[in-house]
């Protein structure tokens, strides 16, 4: 249940801003980020939980002024990571920073905060002696990076990988997760 309320609470939220998007100067940019990423694998992974996930994201234009310039020119983002087999699904927000290294490549570093719907706590003991926690808390800070070849104009191939964690900042308990797999990104 609680599954399906936060992927509907993305869905719509993710629909408004598409909506706002369509209002938006002739030069904004929208970028639509599909992937396929390897369930909880990754460089910080404890590997507790399973699956392939389906992750979705929308990158949106700098939405300029000197506010954003200050802040290097990122470009906010949407997104949500899904999970087919019972363990952690995320929807996020966040702001991405695209850096071009050449007209073929492409990689983008991006930061934000994801609420998930794993489990918050875990048995102590396991958590003690396994290192299998929970993670602590609902809403977590979420970096990731990407790294991929423009195939077209409009559509490039990457290497995505991301982590949730608080670091222990906000509870005891502190999973994490990592993500790490391939999208496809297409620009309109």
């Amino acid at each position: 249940m609680v599954r399906l309320v936060l992927l509907l609470a993305t869905v719509i939220w993710l629909a408004s801003a598409a909506g706002a998007r369509a209002e938006a100067p002739a030069g904004d940019v929208t970028t639509l980020a599909v992937g396929v990423l390897l369930h909880d694998r990754g460089p910080w992974s404890d590997r507790f939980e399973r699956g392939t996930d389906l992750n979705l994201e929308l990158e949106f234009a700098e939405p300029g002024g000197r506010f954003w310039k200050r802040l290097g020119s990122p470009r906010p983002h949407a997104g949500m990571t899904l999970n087919f087999v019972g363990d952690t699904s995320a929807a996020y927000l966040g702001l991405t920073y695209p850096f071009r290294v050449s007209e073929r490549f492409l990689v983008a570093a991006g930061f934000g905060l994801a609420v998930h719907d794993g489990p918050l706590h875990k048995e102590p003991v396991g958590c003690r002696e396994r290192s299998d926690c929970g993670f602590g808390s609902r809403v977590l800070p979420r970096v990731a990076v990407e790294v991929g070849i423009r195939l077209t104009d409009r559509q490039s191939l990457s290497l995505f990988f991301d982590h949730m964690s608080h670091a222990e900042l906000l509870a005891d308990e502190n999973e994490g997760i990592d993500h790490l797999g391939l999208r496809l990104r297409r620009s309109f």
